[in-house]
């Protein structure tokens, strides 16, 4: 409990001595019980009575800091020179009211039209507040300062005690893997790959001094330590790929240097045996089975499993789903863990479950339209801070899309990854809506020497 304490103590002063506005304050409260929610909860002393359930004392705690930034979000003023997308509302308003309507036939009513309900304000809440709020430069200052900090109060002390062999001091382990002071190991994964573009940021840009840099790089191998150490795969790989895609983004004239890096890298890992012993214990965790091929290891894998077996039963129910957050329920049967089992690990699998065809369908076309914004953004020959800006949002586009195939957090408001995930999200819609025509300034300036001040 002490150790939970020491982190909402951190993030509340943080809240109250670094963030300059209230909106930040508001999204920053909802972030805080996010990670209290997707901490060791059991394991700092907090029963399953007082979180389990729609109306237990911490989900209440939750829905009334979401109402918060929705009543936030909605009084947030539009700017002038906002260029409004009006098809990706649509898509957007559209999605959720098939969740709501979907909740009229699934099995549980309240369950799922509750689900909905939060998805609805927190899809309202980015839409507006969130997307208007980043559309200026020296508010993503802001948002990426605080999770900048985030970082630090997450990972670090936790991983620093696990490294000295100190591990009774409230860290969680999970069958012999590390997950700091989260639940399980694949939050712990996720978590730090989406926090990482933030990291580089600050290293890249904010960090002045010699020794501040040097502190960003110790982060950064910090964060790769502790990936590789909670063997959380799809957590490494989602952080390597969202380091490339934020220096794919910043480097206008070297992307082709980054892919042939990469494309070595690989081959590398293929072909050079050590590496190959290295990465096959890694993708095994540990198991002592004697399969030497890659591919088994994917055919071995109890998502693939549980995958498999609900195909059949989702493509019957293909034109309308079972009703949203309900296709969940039907994974259990395909395995005998009941942890794994509460989830489908495929957020794209399980929409389908949820809403059948129409619902994938979209959510491909909003996750395309956003990504046309991406691609739009790349294509801008911005200066160089606007475009370290615009590789943090990019990168944890990149890096959560690709995670989301493996894990089921995309539409549950519950989870901090998916507000970790729509926020960015957010900021490439924000960073792609300005209108030089209309702007009051000649141009998007970069923020002056204090503003890019973290510490200050």
């Amino acid at each position: 409990m002490i150790v939970l304490g020491l982190l909402v103590g951190g993030v509340l002063w943080l809240l109250w001595y670094r963030a300059r506005d209230r909106y930040l304050r508001g999204y920053g409260l909802f972030f805080l019980i996010l990670l209290v929610y997707a901490s060791n909860k059991t394991g700092y002393g907090i029963p399953e009575s007082m979180s389990e359930g729609a109306f237990s004392p911490l989900s209440l705690v939750r829905w009334a800091l979401l109402g918060l930034l929705f009543f936030l979000s909605v009084r947030v003023k539009r700017p002038p020179n906002f260029r409004a997308d009006v098809p990706l509302a649509m898509l957007a308003v559209i999605l959720v009211a098939d969740m709501l309507l979907s909740s009229t036939y699934a099995d549980s009513f309240n369950y799922s039209f509750y689900r909905a309900l939060s998805f609805g304000l927190l899809a309202i809440s980015m839409v507006t507040g969130v997307t208007f709020y980043l559309f200026r430069a020296e508010n993503c200052l802001h948002f990426f300062r605080f999770h900048y900090y985030i970082a630090w109060l997450a990972i670090v002390p936790m991983l620093l005690v696990h490294l000295a062999g100190q591990d009774g001091l409230g860290v969680t382990m999970i069958m012999g893997q590390y997950a700091g002071l989260f639940g399980n190991q694949n939050m712990y994964g996720t978590f730090s790959a989406l926090i990482t573009p933030y990291v580089l940021f600050h290293w890249r840009v904010a960090a002045k001094e010699k020794h501040e840099r040097w502190l960003d790089v110790g982060l950064l191998v910090l964060i790769i330590i502790g990936l590789w150490v909670s063997r959380s795969r799809n957590g490494l790989l989602s952080c390597l790929l969202a380091i490339g895609a934020y220096f794919f983004v910043i480097n206008l004239k070297s992307r082709l240097k980054i892919v042939a890096a990469g494309i070595c890298l690989v081959l590398a890992l293929a072909i050079v045996p050590s590496f190959q012993s290295d990465i096959r214990d890694f993708l095994r965790k540990g198991s002592t089975r004697v399969e030497e091929g890659f591919g088994s290891q994917f055919v071995e894998e109890k998502r693939y499993e549980m995958w498999q077996g609900v195909w059949p039963l989702f493509w019957k129910e293909k034109l309308t789903g079972y009703g949203f957050a309900s296709s969940h329920l039907l994974v259990f049967p395909f395995t005998k863990d009941e942890a794994v089992g509460r989830t489908l690990h495929n957020s794209y699998l399980e929409i389908f479950g949820d809403l059948g065809l129409p619902g994938l369908a979209l959510l491909l076309l909003l996750l395309y339209r956003i990504g046309s914004k991406t691609f739009s953004l790349l294509n801008q020959r911005n200066e160089f801070f606007e475009r370290n800006v615009n590789a943090v949002f990019i990168a944890i586009f990149v890096a959560g899309s690709f995670n989301a195939f493996f894990e089921s957090w995309m539409f549950s408001v519950g989870n901090l990854t998916s507000l970790l995930y729509w926020g960015p999200v957010a900021g490439v819609v924000a960073r792609s809506a300005w209108r030089p025509v209309l702007a009051e300034e000649p141009k998007r300036a970069m923020p002056a020497k204090s503003e890019l001040t973290f510490a200050r």
